[in-house]
């Protein structure tokens, strides 16, 4: 179980570093601790750096739970003896070796060259948990109940106020801005899509969706009228959102469009409200006549809206 190694150094010396490792035991059950003992003998002055384990195993297979104090002692030759004590688990079971340790050492603390001694690896016999089969099953142990220090809700409570802090401040913010104005001192609004440019935009993204090619033909005129019904409500301040098809045909027609024009809309709208209410089953050639009618409305309606408006301030200007 002891190794005994001798420093091997470009000078010849009398003197000799000793260095071992001890397992208190031979044999130790898996997953229980056990003490390895380590020992380092070197001459009076010499220099010991002592290895610090930056990692918490010794390999793969040994894992170190604690680490003991350093000891130093001399003995009658005037060697100095240091020594530790490593409290070890393994997981494993068999035969486990514990690999050789290298401790550090110098002939003097001003001596630039340093040397290691290794330990011999020390070999254990890891055994599993016997169970005895005889015995009744024990009841389970409740959790054990352990009472909350400050230490550790402390971390909780600071985020909380943290939490209740930022909402303020965000609260806070919101309440007391002020909203941005014009020159007139009129709140400014976002960015507001032309009614037309809206409706087109929106019957060319229904085109892309194939709806009615799909089977989805109900949903096809929902959008479609949907569409005519915000465009008409947007550019002719005509309520037809909350209309029913009579009732916007109606109000249109005293807008005063080309008879061809509003047979288009008239056509449209009545031939949605058949499919949607009545299960009328339309072909292929009604489905895509619908959108050219809906988009030629659309467009020759926004031209006549146009040339009135335009007709409307000339007479202003006239008159002025």
């Amino acid at each position: 179980m002891i190794g005994l190694v001798l420093v091997l150094s470009g000078m010849a010396s009398a003197q000799q570093v000793e260095v071992s490792a001890k397992a208190q035991d031979e044999s130790v059950a898996v997953g229980k601790p056990f003490s390895l003992d380590l020992t380092m003998k070197v001459p009076y002055g010499y220099y010991v750096e002592w290895n610090e384990f930056a990692n918490d195993t010794l390999s793969a297979q040994i894992d170190i739970l604690k680490r003991g104090d350093l000891l130093r002692t001399a003995d009658a030759d005037s060697n100095v003896i240091v020594q530790q004590q490593l409290t070890l688990m393994t997981f494993d079971t068999g035969y486990v070796t514990i690999p050789p340790v290298g401790l550090t050492y110098a002939k003097s603390v001003e001596d630039q060259l340093r040397m290691k001694a290794f330990t011999d690896p020390v070999q254990l016999y890891v055994t599993t948990i016997t169970v005895d089969t005889t015995q009744a099953f024990k009841p389970m142990v409740p959790p054990i109940e352990h009472p909350v220090s400050m230490k550790e809700v402390f971390p909780w409570i600071l985020g909380v106020l943290l939490l209740v802090l930022a909402g303020l401040v965000v609260w806070y913010f919101v309440k007391h801005r002020k909203p941005k104005v014009d020159e007139n001192g009129e709140p400014v609004k976002g960015p507001v899509i032309p009614p037309y440019t809206k409706a087109i935009g929106d019957l060319e993204s229904l085109k892309q969706q194939k709806l009615w090619q799909a089977g989805k033909v109900k949903e096809y005129y929902c959008s479609l009228t949907d569409i005519a019904r915000e465009y008409i409500e947007g550019q002719f301040k005509v309520n037809a959102v909350e209309m029913t098809t009579d009732d916007i045909l109606k109000e249109v027609r005293e807008l005063r469009f080309d008879e061809k024009l509003y047979g288009k809309l008239k056509d449209t709208m009545e031939l949605s409200d058949l499919v949607k209410f009545a299960k009328y089953t339309a072909s292929p050639l009604e489905n895509d006549n619908a959108m050219g009618d809906m988009t030629d409305f659309v467009n020759d309606s926004y031209a006549h809206y146009q040339a009135m408006k335009a007709k409307e301030e000339e007479e202003a200007r006239q008159h002025a």
